[in-house]
């Protein structure tokens, strides 16, 4: 009874099990009506994953059923900003371009191969027999996709009627937004966006994700933050339509340090170097010209090998605004020597002038000396020797103090002289540091803290 009763109870098992795959293939085989329908009515047939209808066209945007703008959603993985030429104003970034959208028309096989996800990865080549949406990058220079063997790239149909297209891609875009007013303190916002080039924001929906690991980032002479797009800029207005926007927004940040190192130190020193020349003795003309014009021509070759490799800017950069302070520090502090050796000169005139009067007075006086002598001898025959005597001892004191006052009048040139030099010196080294510290001070606050301000406020207000 036992085995009787068993060999039943198998037999009902078997024959329960072989029930639910008739019906199980049964359900297959009427939700795979549609595509055998579609095959059997001449539809195209691709990958043996699904067909597309024999009225199929290419150029006519998918229906969504309920009215709504198809949407289409981007994933955008950044590998990496490749290059950022700041001459050309362009941007290179090395992304994955994906993106996914529905495709109602098309008739799944369903008794392909799905897998757990529900998809199949089919050949990127059979892109061209499905519509694809006219997505554009605004200010594309260049869209490359690099290849091996075939495009490297993947085509994936979903079970619910999605397409999944994605392409390994090179982009390279105009940053519009780079001005060098601020260089090398300058700061740029890049966009790149992706609009439809014909259908309005009420037929297709743009949204998607972006990913960036700034840790796999090569070096740049940029820091690199990577932003979701502000809300204004979401949306692009045509002439007679709004477009949905999808993309993400790089701010550039150049990196000072070799700046600092290589331009800002240097120039710093020699400007410092060139107050060494007050404390050499103006006396020692070769010492302090061939110090400062040594300065002034190291100052100017810094600038011209500088300016050469600045970006094309329509205002006076910031980089340009400091050497040109530098090279007029230095050039004012030969300016001060040239007023003490003016003032030299002027001296030295002054002698030259005194020591030719003299000279001309000589002459005279050794005339009057003769004539005295004469007078004295007929004077001492008349009886009156002793007046003339008196005479010549009078015109000996008046030389005699003439001379003193002479050569006093030139100590106390000298001494104004040298007292000229030293406070001319004295201020110029108290002057001179003051000046190129206030500057500093005026210049790092105006770059690095009221122009980013006022750049901030003016994206703020629209304008």
């Amino acid at each position: 009874m036992s085995l009787v009763g068993g060999g039943r109870a198998g037999g009902l098992l078997l024959h329960l099990w072989l029930g639910l795959q008739a019906f199980s293939q049964g359900q297959q085989s009427g939700d795979n009506a549609a595509y055998r329908a579609c095959t059997e009515g001449g539809g195209t047939v691709v990958s043996h994953v699904f067909c597309l209808p024999p009225n199929y066209r290419k150029d006519v945007l998918p229906p969504t059923g309920d009215g709504e703008p198809l949407p289409v959603f981007f994933k955008l993985p950044i590998s990496e900003i490749s290059e950022i030429d700041d001459h050309k104003s362009i941007v290179t970034l090395r992304l994955s371009y994906k993106l996914s959208w529905p495709e109602a028309r098309m008739e799944v096989n369903m008794s392909a191969d799905w897998g757990e996800e529900g998809e199949i990865n089919i050949s990127p080549d059979n892109i061209e027999h499905i519509w694809t949406p006219d997505v554009i990058i605004h200010d594309l220079v260049r869209f490359n996709k690099p290849e091996i063997l075939n495009q490297v790239g993947a085509l994936e149909i979903f079970k619910d009627k999605r397409v999944y297209y994605k392409v390994r891609s090179d982009i390279t875009i105009v940053c519009k937004a780079m001005e060098f007013g601020l260089y090398p303190l300058d700061n740029h916002k890049c966009y790149l966006k992706l609009t439809s080039f014909g259908y309005d924001s009420q037929h297709m929906s743009l949204a998607g994700k972006w990913t960036y690991r700034k840790e796999n980032q090569r070096t740049l002479a940029f820091n690199v933050e990577i932003r979701s797009l502000p809300e204004q800029k979401t949306i692009f207005s045509g002439s007679s339509s709004n477009y949905s926007v999808y993309g993400f927004e790089m701010q550039l940040s150049r990196s000072l340090g070799p700046f600092i190192l290589s331009i800002y130190l240097p120039s710093a020193m020699f400007v410092s170097m060139s107050w060494v020349a007050f404390f050499v003795p103006p006396d020692i003309v070769p010492a302090r010209i061939v110090l400062l014009v040594t300065l002034c021509l190291v100052l100017v070759n810094m600038f011209n090998s500088t300016t050469a490799r600045i970006p094309v800017s329509n205002a006076v950069t910031a980089m340009e605004v400091w050497l040109l302070a530098c090279m007029l520090l230095v050039f004012l502090t030969l300016v001060e020597y040239a007023v003490i050796l003016r003032r030299i000169v002027l001296h030295h005139r002054q002698l030259e002038r005194l020591r030719r009067e003299e000279e001309r007075s000589r002459p005279t006086e050794r005339n009057g000396g003769g004539h005295t002598a004469l007078l004295l001898q007929v004077e001492e025959e008349a009886g009156e020797g002793k007046v003339a005597l008196g005479e010549e001892v009078d015109c000996r004191r008046r030389r005699k103090k003439k001379q003193k006052q002479k050569w006093q009048n030139q100590t106390m040139a000298e001494i104004n002289l040298n007292m000229f030099k030293m406070n001319l010196d004295r201020g110029a080294t108290y002057l001179f540091p003051f000046m190129f510290f206030s500057f500093n001070m005026f210049y790092w606050s105006f770059y690095l803290v009221l122009m980013p301000r006022y750049h901030t406020e003016g994206e703020a207000s629209g304008t």
